[in-house]
This record gives structure tokens, sequence and C-alpha cells, in this order.
């Protein structure tokens, strides 16, 4: 994908590894052993705009990094009555796959590397939007 001065910093979504039996599966200090999942994103032209299959559906390619960008930090997020308050709102290019509240990302900036969860994602015609909160230790 060619840089884009919108999303200029990139995030993984981390997921832990989990063994034959569906349980975590965990290193010698008991600490779960993470690995990367890699998300549908919307292909574009030179131009930004998506490209379309013959069908007309979305050319789609899957991806391990995806870019993102700053929007707010201390955003704030109406829900049905209820405040949800996220430490920053991301923007990201659109994607297809749907990351559920809870789901972790790994993002680098322009300074640091550092996890958050996702407290809500929508997707609108110029892109994606990710409400997260950052993972304190």
């Amino acid at each position: 994908m060619t840089y884009n001065p919108r999303w200029p910093h990139t995030f993984r979504v981390i997921e832990e590894s989990l063994d034959a039996n569906g349980l975590p599966v965990t290193d010698e200090n008991g600490r779960p052993v993470t690995g990367t999942k890699s998300v549908d994103r919307i292909v574009y032209d030179g131009n930004y705009n998506p490209l379309r299959n013959a069908d007309g559906s979305f050319v789609t390619q899957e991806v391990e990094e995806m870019p993102w960008g700053y929007r707010t930090s201390t955003g704030g997020l109406k829900t049905a009555g209820e405040v949800i308050v996220a430490d920053y709102k991301i923007s990201a290019p659109m994607m297809l796959t749907e990351l559920p509240t809870g789901t972790v990302l790994e993002m680098t900036d322009y300074t640091h590397t550092f996890r958050v969860k996702i407290l809500k994602m929508t997707s609108y015609n110029w892109g994606t939007n990710l409400w997260v909160d950052n993972i304190k230790n």
C-alpha cells in the first residue's frame, strides 16, 4: 500500500496460541504465548478508490499489519444511553475482518510500540474507526 499521511502508523492483531484442545499455550513462566492474526482489508488504487471484482464485491488482501492514524485521544463514545470512555479513537483503511470488543492490538507509532484493547469498531465509506483503551500492566 502506498504511504498515506492519514494512516502513518501500523498495528497487528494479537491472539493467544491454543493447543489441540483449545486451551491457551503458556511459556515456562506461565504467560500466554501469543501470535498475530491476519485481517482482510480492501485494496485501493493509487487514488484510494476501492477496487471491485466483476461481481461488484471488494477486492481484498489478507495482511498481517494495518496502517492507522490517531483521530482523538480520550475521546468519549456514546451508545444507547451509556457512555464508554476510550483512551483513543483511531482510523484505518476499511477492514472486512470483524474484530470483536476485547481484541488486543499491538500498535506502533512514531515513538513507541504499545498494546490496546478494542472497545468498538465501526466501518464507514472512508475506512474503519476503532475506539481503544491502553492495556496498563
